[in-house]
């Protein structure tokens, strides 16, 4: 994983300049923690997307998100961005007991300002239901690379 998480740096650093959040912007990437796996993004506008990632730690996880970004609520940088976002979802993991859970995302962002590239950092709580009902708490590291349209 960390040789992917590399791969797509360098591959990132090299790539014209493209100025991601509007509306038809899909990034792709990987997430760092519970669960690691793959990540991708899709931007509504430019403050609302949705996001979906596929998870593999001790269990095949699925899930997907309705994200409202705010660019105004921390100071922005210098160079690149730093917005704040908060979101709505729902997640599917193949266990013993087959969960879904209702998912709330807390995250924060930081888009590289000469690259499409996007680093971001969330608190997921999820809500379980299945035959053991309860509630965890998922995190992740993660990078996503922003495909250009034609």
């Amino acid at each position: 994983m960390k040789i992917l998480l590399a791969l797509v740096c360098l591959l990132a650093a090299g790539v014209k300049p493209l100025c991601a959040q509007k509306a038809g912007d899909f990034g792709a990437g990987v997430i760092l923690g519970n669960p690691t796996g793959a990540a991708a993004k899709f931007w509504l506008n430019d403050s609302r997307a949705l996001d979906a990632g596929v998870g593999f730690n001790t269990d095949l996880a699925l899930y997907g998100d309705y994200l409202w970004h705010s660019w105004k609520v921390l100071p922005q940088p210098s160079e690149g961005r730093l917005p704040v976002y908060l979101g709505l979802g729902a997640q599917i993991m193949d266990s013993a007991h087959n969960n879904f859970g209702l998912r709330a995302v807390a995250g924060i962002a930081y888009w590289l300002p000469r690259n499409p590239v996007e680093i971001f950092l969330e608190l997921v709580p999820v809500l379980r239901f299945s035959n053991n009902d309860g509630v965890d708490l998922n995190a992740g590291i993660g990078l996503r690379y922003y495909f250009k349209r034609s």
